[in-house]
C-alpha cells in the first residue's frame, strides 16, 4: 500500500471514529439561555435516524480528500480534527441556524494545539505564523461582515459563524495562503448558489438558512485543491 494511501485511509477512519461520536456529544450540549420557540433540542437532535452512520461517513469523507491532496502528513492531524467536529457542528446548524460555543471553542483550541504539533514536526515555525495570520485576517473580515448584517441586514450573518471562521482559518493558514483564500472563497460560494437553489425548493428558508455547513466544506475545497483552483 502507497503511503497516500495509507494516510487517506487512516485519515478516513480517525475522522469517521470522531464523527461517529457527535450524537454523544450534542447529548451534552447546553441549551441556549433563551432558544427560539421553534428550536429543536441537541438531545432531540442526537436521536436522529442513521447520525451515527451519517456523521462517520460524511466526517471520514472530508477527512479522506484532504489526505488524498495534502502535501504534508504532519498537518493531518488537525483536518480529521476539522471533518470530524465538523460534521457534527454542520448538522447542528443546519438543523438549527445555531453553531454551540460549547463546541465550538474546544474544537478552536484543539486545533491550535494540532496546528503547534504540525510546525513542530515539520521544524517549521513559518507553518503556525501563517495559521495565526489568516486567523486573525479572516476573523477580522467575518466580525466586519457580523457587524454589517447585524446593523443593515437584521442579524443574517451569526457570530458563530464568525468563531467557526477562526478554526477554519488556522487550519487553512497552516496550509498556506492559496488554501485560505480558496477554502473561504469557496463558502461564500457554496452558500450563494446552493443556498439560493434550496431556497427556491423550498427546501431553506431564503430569509435565513445555516452558513455552517457551506463554510465546513468550502474550507475541505481549500485543504484539498486550493492551489490549483487558485492559479486558475
Amino acid at each position: 500500500m502507497s503511503a497516500t494511501l495509507t494516510l487517506v485511509v487512516v485519515s478516513f477512519v480517525a475522522a469517521a471514529l470522531l464523527g461517529a461520536v457527535g450524537p454523544v456529544a450534542m447529548r451534552r450540549i447546553p441549551e441556549p439561555a433563551e432558544p427560539a420557540a421553534d428550536k429543536v433540542t441537541y438531545a432531540a437532535l442526537a436521536e436522529t435516524r442513521l447520525l451515527t452512520l451519517g456523521l462517520a461517513v460524511t466526517a471520514g469523507t472530508m477527512a479522506a480528500l484532504v489526505a488524498s491532496r495534502i502535501d504534508h502528513p504532519e498537518l493531518m492531524p488537525v483536518w480529521v480534527a476539522i471533518a470530524g467536529v465538523g460534521s457534527w457542528l454542520a448538522f447542528i446548524d443546519w438543523h438549527t441556524k445555531l453553531l454551540p460555543f460549547a463546541l465550538v471553542a474546544p474544537t478552536y483550541l484543539v486545533t491550535f494545539a494540532l496546528v503547534i504539533l504540525g510546525a513542530a514536526l515539520l521544524r517549521d515555525a513559518q507553518v503556525l505564523v501563517h495559521a495565526l495570520v489568516a486567523n486573525i485576517v479572516v476573523y477580522v473580515i467575518f466580525r466586519i461582515m457580523y457587524w454589517f448584517g447585524t446593523r443593515y441586514f437584521r442579524g443574517a450573518f451569526g457570530y458563530g459563524d464568525v468563531r467557526l471562521s477562526g478554526v477554519l482559518a488556522l487550519g487553512l493558514g497552516a496550509l498556506g495562503v492559496s488554501e485560505t483564500f480558496v477554502g473561504m472563497y469557496a463558502g461564500f460560494i457554496l452558500g450563494a448558489v446552493l443556498g439560493l437553489v434550496l431556497s427556491g425548493l423550498r427546501v431553506v428558508d431564503a430569509k435565513g438558512y445555516a452558513f455552517g455547513p457551506y463554510m465546513v466544506v468550502g474550507a475541505v475545497v481549500g485543504a484539498a485543491w486550493g492551489p490549483s483552483l487558485y492559479r486558475v
